[in-house]
């Protein structure tokens, strides 16, 4: 049953979306979504910026059913980051708390099913935009709800920015196809940091949320202090890597949780453990509407609603450049990357090698090798230009204008790479791997 089919017929009294002071129920939510649609008029392509709220959903539901294509931006862009998303995307108008803003963009060609423009976190600082169908977004939130079940739906606590897609449709569009309650809190007020999220959880009876590994552990820390969550049934955890030592961890703390995989081309989850089907040290089961194969290491995933990046065609098959292997019980096992790419533990994506180009502009620097996956921040290894450079200086200009997930936060001094040393390759690139190995971070400088 899709979305808006699973709305109708879920209780009236029943409250679907929820914050502090405000709430609306199952019966009323068509009418919500409808006066929404209406202010939407004749409009094609709309952004969206505001804060995680009931508002944020329903203008979202609004412009699912009117057959208007979304773009939702994330509040960790920097101002040239949106603007790219905006303009690459053609969006005629954004949606605010203030109203709805026309803008001066040129609407482009994309495809016609598009329902949703998804801008991920910008490996090299100009992200491209996901062209998603309705149906491959209700595809993953009803695969969700099948191999959860129903009874799973109670209080979802949405806790990652909505403009995140794996918290639009594996949080709020899976809580309203099995009929539970979407809770919703402005981000601020989790806290600097998600100090509040204990008291936000408690409060608030979550039995459900999704988490990315470096608030599990903030989360996770809390707990120790202040004790269980007891109403928590399912936690899902993803966006990077996750180390089978850290769900053991948060479980024997009574949190329930489950690591899962995706990607915005595949509309947000691939794969997820669940209860019944639970290998820590996995990425679980592949959803039952997905096929999967490994081709040379590599996972492969069958399009199912990926309609193609803004400007570019769709292609038949994902190809994920994660590598891994499906083993004999059918969970997913991811064993690296094909690519460089760095995933944090905010579930940031960033290209170490754009990073690298902006610090290698600075005077100051010789050499740079950026790292950081599965870490809160990036950091880097440096090759001074002389024994006298300001290397803090340097990374201050750096960091000005990149935005905050990309930002160096910590750099170690290092000799010079080079081939003779096996550092770099002939034609002059660094051996990441061996880099790493020599250099440890324990004489790492803070930045912060």
């Amino acid at each position: 049953m899709h979305l808006f089919a699973a709305i109708a017929v879920h209780p009236a009294d029943k409250i679907a979306l929820k914050e502090t002071q405000y709430q609306v129920t199952y019966g009323d939510l068509p009418m919500a979504i409808s006066m929404r649609a209406r202010q939407l008029g004749d409009y094609r392509r709309v952004a969206m910026m505001m804060n995680n709220s009931i508002e944020w959903v329903l203008w979202d539901l609004a412009a699912l059913f009117s057959g208007i294509a979304l773009v939702p931006l994330p509040p960790f862009f920097t101002k040239e980051q949106r603007e790219h998303a905006l303009q690459s995307s053609g969006c005629e108008a954004i949606i605010t708390p203030e109203g709805i803003i026309p803008l001066p963009y040129s609407v482009i060609e994309i495809p016609q099913s598009t329902a949703k423009i998804t801008f991920t976190s910008g490996t090299t600082g100009t992200p491209k935009g996901v062209c998603l169908s309705q149906d491959a977004m209700e595809n993953v939130a009803h695969s969700i709800v099948t191999v959860l079940g129903k009874d799973m739906a109670g209080t979802h606590m949405c806790v990652l920015p909505l403009s995140v897609l794996l918290e639009n449709v594996a949080g709020v569009y899976a809580t309203l196809i099995a009929g539970g309650t979407v809770h919703l809190q402005q981000l601020e007020s989790f806290g600097e940091n998600y100090t509040n999220l204990h008291s936000v959880m408690l409060d608030s009876k979550a039995t459900s949320a999704i988490l990315v590994p470096e608030i599990l552990r903030i989360l996770m820390a809390q707990v120790v202090e202040l004790g269980p969550l007891p109403t928590l049934k399912y936690i899902a955890v993803g966006g990077s890597k996750v180390s089978p030592d850290l769900i053991k961890g948060a479980r024997i703390l009574g949190l329930p949780v489950f690591e899962g995989y995706g990607l915005s081309e595949c509309a947000s989850v691939i794969s997820l453990n669940s209860p019944e089907h639970d290998h820590i040290g996995t990425a679980g089961i592949i959803l039952p509407h997905i096929t999967c194969h490994i081709k040379d290491g590599e996972i492969i995933i069958q399009n199912t609603g990926f309609l193609g990046y803004v400007g570019e065609e769709a292609p038949s098959f994902i190809v994920t450049g994660d590598l891994g292997h499906i083993d004999a019980e059918g969970f997913l096992n991811i064993t690296g990357r094909k690519k460089n790419i760095l995933i944090t533990s905010y579930g940031r994506n960033v290209s170490p090698e754009w990073v690298e180009a902006e610090l290698l502009a600075q005077p100051e620097i010789a050499q740079a090798v950026v790292y950081g996956d599965a870490q809160p921040h990036l950091s880097a290894y440096i090759v001074p230009t002389s024994q006298h450079a300001d290397i803090p200086t340097a990374l201050a200009r750096v960091n000005a204008y990149l935005p905050d997930y990309a930002q160096i936060k910590e750099f170690q001094p290092t000799p010079p790479f080079s081939p003779k040393d096996g550092t770099l390759t002939g034609t002059g690139r660094p051996r990441r791997s061996l880099i790493f190995q020599l250099y440890q971070k324990e004489n790492a400088h803070d930045i912060i």
